[in-house]
């Protein structure tokens, strides 16, 4: 499913340019657009993904790379060090065909990773910085195209996001196509990853402003961190009509566990879609499922979908809605890189409603009722053991 919207609006509230949006609810149609757009490009291609498998999707993309550079086009890709392992093991084959590789935060012990790190600091600082910052990963798929196209969303490059037809595994995710004017401050944020930012740098930008309501959403420093979430956190508590959650690592902390509670009690429509399987070793949805009886005391309607990985991440709170890469956990929330877009046509949003409302008819609503029965005991051990941890994971 796709729509293509036109409309005026900017990264703040205070500008505004024409942009173009489509909205892709499913991997085909979305790598789709991507080469297309690839196979068009004229100037420059900067992509950045957490995961960058080379399975029959991923040679697809890097054969339109290198055929877009042979073209004379400039492309940068960065690839995060947990997540992208299998392109890390060829990221010298790819550079020799002249495709510029960086790799955001490789582990600390492997050492010949290191050289495509942005971390330009001695060798044993930069085996402490790394060690140092384990946890915090470039969880961010963007690709830009000429400046002017900008594809942002939940969608790595992996063939799991295909369907079972074409070999994937048929994840539910959401991505969107922007084009209509230069993304600046994606192209910024992008040029921040690939060159490691000294201090003074970093504390120079720690307290840019950051817009009342950004088109798009990045979280570059920790003061954009707080305040987005404090942005987030007061529509949530202002919400009239609906709060709508669809996210695959629902992991709150207290203050947006108690908005949420906050509003259904007060009878907002508050409903939380969430995985029944996990899209990791992890079992992420057993620790999920920790938080469901305070929240469905409080009136939250819990949602687990059942066909495929759910993989989405989206907030529709009354009419204001934001697709991305954030998940609601201690990792997006305190350590990854993140960005989301927010959408602002009537039409866009629409959509992005009823999407949400069909996911619904392929998931199992949980009662307070069946909860004992929900899960086995050893799951619901296994799940608040991981709550321990829940900082790191």
């Amino acid at each position: 499913m796709k729509t293509l919207i036109n409309r005026t609006d900017a990264s703040d509230t205070t500008t505004s340019s024409t942009l173009t949006e489509t909205l892709f609810s499913n991997g085909t149609e979305y790598f789709d657009a991507l080469l297309n757009d690839i196979q068009t490009a004229t100037k420059t291609i900067l992509l950045e993904t957490y995961i960058f498998n080379l399975d029959l999707l991923g040679q697809k993309i890097m054969t339109a790379l290198i055929q877009a550079q042979h073209r004379g086009v400039k492309v940068k890709v960065m690839v995060d060090g947990v997540g992208s392992t299998s392109f890390i093991a060829k990221a010298s084959e790819f550079e020799k065909l002249g495709i510029k590789t960086k790799i955001y935060h490789p582990f600390p012990w492997h050492i010949w990773s290191w050289s495509r790190s942005a971390v330009t600091l001695p060798s044993l600082l930069k085996g402490i910085y790394l060690l140092l910052n384990i946890p915090r990963r470039n969880h961010r798929k963007v690709c830009l195209i000429d400046d002017s196209i900008a594809y942002v969303g939940s969608i790595n490059i992996a063939k799991s996001h295909l369907t079972t037809n074409e070999g994937g595994q048929n994840w539910r995710d959401t991505g969107i196509r922007l084009s209509g004017r230069p993304f600046t401050e994606l192209i910024d944020s992008f040029e921040r990853a690939w060159h490691h930012r000294s201090i003074k740098e970093v504390l120079k930008e720690a307290f840019h402003k950051v817009g009342r309501n950004p088109v798009i959403r990045l979280n570059n420093s920790r003061h954009r961190r707080r305040i987005l979430y404090k942005q987030l956190l007061r529509r949530v508590h202002k919400a009239q009509h609906r709060v709508w959650v669809t996210n695959s690592y629902f992991i709150p902390d207290t203050h947006l566990l108690k908005k949420l509670k906050e509003a259904a009690s007060h009878g907002c429509d508050v409903r939380l879609l969430v995985p029944h399987k996990g899209d990791t070793w992890l079992p992420m949805p057993w620790a999920s499922a920790c938080f469901y009886q305070s929240l469905l005391k409080a009136g939250v309607r819990i949602f687990e979908f059942l066909p495929s990985i759910l993989h989405a991440k989206s907030f529709i709170i009354d009419d204001w809605v934001i697709v991305g890469s954030s998940n609601l956990d201690y990792l997006s929330l305190l350590h990854n890189l993140e960005v989301d877009v927010r959408l602002s046509n009537k039409d866009t949003i629409e959509q992005a409603k009823s999407l949400f409302l069909q996911d619904l008819n392929h998931a199992k609503e949980i009662s307070i009722k069946t909860l004992d029965q929900h899960r086995p005991l050893y799951q619901r051990i296994l799940g608040r053991l991981m709550l321990i941890l829940r900082y790191w994971i």
